[in-house]
């Protein structure tokens, strides 16, 4: 009985530790966008969505950044990753979504 519950408390520790990582990571991407270096922020983002491939917020504002810097394929692909994740932000989701298709016309 120990062994369980030192197996569950150590997955949760873990299961924390990770949840901890993506938002830290997160924003420490915020800061490196706000202060210009965006290839740092980029990376922490990317590394954000490593620990949890599932956090639209990450993917979002990767997504944004991407268009910021004229890459709008990058910039395309984050957003429909953030959109199937987030369903219920299409209204923003698809904005840049709608950019990025004009933008890849002109």
């Amino acid at each position: 009985m120990k062994i369980i519950h030192n197996i569950i408390t150590l997955g949760g520790a873990l299961l924390s530790e990770e949840k901890h990582s993506r938002y830290e990571l997160y924003r420490e991407a915020k800061s490196h966008e706000s202060s210009g270096r965006y290839d740092d922020a980029l990376k922490a983002y990317g590394k954000a969505i490593e620990i949890s491939s599932d956090y639209a917020h990450a993917w979002y504002y990767k997504s944004k950044l991407h268009y910021k810097l004229h890459q709008y394929d990058e910039a395309k692909y984050c957003a429909e990753k953030a959109l199937k994740i987030a369903p219920t932000w299409e209204k923003h989701i698809q904005k840049i979504l709608d950019d990025c298709n004009y933008q890849s016309r002109s």
